[in-house]
């Protein structure tokens, strides 16, 4: 059994720099996972992290780089009451990020022995 990676992306737009190097750690993570013996990586938007996808900010590189990470196969999900409460829904459905209470997603770190990286 292997280990379990989260990376918590809390820094906004104001931080673009911080953002992508949160998203490209978690795809380098998982591309290098099984000579790392990682079994699980996934990123969690929070606060910041899910601001930075509203619409009308310049932020096709994070959009970008959430594809990619999706199309590797990372689990991508964000704080549902955040998302919700800024009636951001459709942005996030549009590119597949789910939505969890995120003290139910911190919880489930902690009780399922996840290291956690925030950015």
């Amino acid at each position: 059994m292997g280990g379990k990676i989260a990376i918590v992306i809390t820094s906004g737009l104001d931080q673009r720099a911080k953002v992508m190097s949160g998203l490209h750690v978690a795809k380098r993570i998982h591309d290098a996972r099984k000579e790392n013996s990682i079994d699980r990586v996934e990123v969690f938007l929070f606060t910041g992290g899910v601001r930075s996808l509203e619409k009308g900010q310049d932020n096709g590189e994070v959009l970008e780089a959430i594809k990619e990470l999706r199309e590797s196969g990372i689990t991508i999900e964000a704080c549902s009451n955040q998302v919700k409460n800024w009636n951001m829904e459709n942005i996030f459905s549009s590119n597949g990020i789910d939505l969890e209470f995120a003290r139910d997603a911190f919880s489930r770190y902690a009780v399922e022995g996840y290291t956690v990286i925030s950015f």
